[in-house]
């Protein structure tokens, strides 16, 4: 099973809503900007605890972000 991103767009949107740049998004989930770059851009798929950090830090439910794909 893989995490995808539900709507690169809206989730980039959430990103500039609370004021963060890439870089200072990276550096509050704690991962390095290339691949928080490859995440909002739909490139790499998220960890689960990456994923569970992203929606803490946008403060929006984990569902609301992302969603489980089987194969």
């Amino acid at each position: 099973m893989t995490i995808k991103v539900k709507d690169l767009s809206s989730l980039n949107k959430l990103i500039i809503m609370k004021g963060y740049s890439k870089t200072d998004f990276s550096k509050e989930i704690g991962m390095s900007q290339p691949v928080t770059i490859q995440i909002t851009k739909g490139q790499r798929n998220p960890s689960p605890k990456t994923a569970k950090r992203i929606s803490e830090v946008l403060e929006c439910g984990w569902e609301e972000i992302f969603e489980i794909v089987e194969g």
